[in-house]
């Protein structure tokens, strides 16, 4: 049922996109994070970078597999690069430019939904989701969010991504996490 309901969502988001009703709220996102320090999140970003979470995915995947969960390092790693792929997929189907392009941070394919959003929330967000639910530190998994949330509103701060993007990108990892669960729930069972 969440697979399709992010599914859903995803669509909704990109119709609007494509329409340009989110425009409005894209300029108040950006306008309210306009006084931030854009250097910090410069830095910040780059944990968003493909190379960086395919980097720390098998980093994960050694963490699982010392602990013995062979599920979850094989979901954790399949799950970033699926969501990644898929988010490259739908750019090329969009064609959403960006609001400036920027080799040095990683901006120069299309827009929506974001590569950043949508790689981050995979990464450590399901990290953060198998932690919780295997009820692991509060701590960690609360850092791990606040990666999420600083990683993909970087990419709005430094104006390489709209907001609407950024919610693109989450609701394609939600829902790629969401299927990765019902997949492992329907073996188990």
């Amino acid at each position: 049922m969440v697979v399709i309901t992010g599914t859903v969502a995803y669509v909704i988001v990109s119709v609007f996109v494509v329409l340009g009703a989110v425009d409005p709220m894209n300029t108040f996102v950006y306008e309210w994070l306009q006084p931030l320090p854009d250097r910090v999140f410069a830095y910040v970003t780059e944990l968003g970078s493909v190379r960086i979470l395919i980097g720390i995915s098998f980093l994960g995947v050694v963490y699982w597999l010392v602990r013995g969960d062979r599920i979850e390092a094989f979901r954790l790693v399949s799950i970033v690069i699926v969501t990644l792929v898929v988010t490259q997929v739908l750019k090329l189907l969009h064609r959403i430019d960006r609001p400036l392009i920027d080799a040095s941070l990683d901006a120069t394919t299309y827009s929506f939904p974001s590569g950043h959003a949508s790689g981050s929330l995979a990464l450590y967000g399901l990290t953060a989701y198998v932690l919780y639910r295997k009820e692991q530190s509060k701590v960690v998994i609360f850092i791990l969010l606040c990666l999420v949330l600083a990683v993909s509103l970087s990419r709005v701060i430094l104006n390489v991504h709209y907001f609407s993007d950024v919610l693109g990108g989450w609701l394609v990892a939600l829902t790629m996490i969401a299927l990765s669960e019902w997949i492992i729930r329907r073996k188990t069972i």
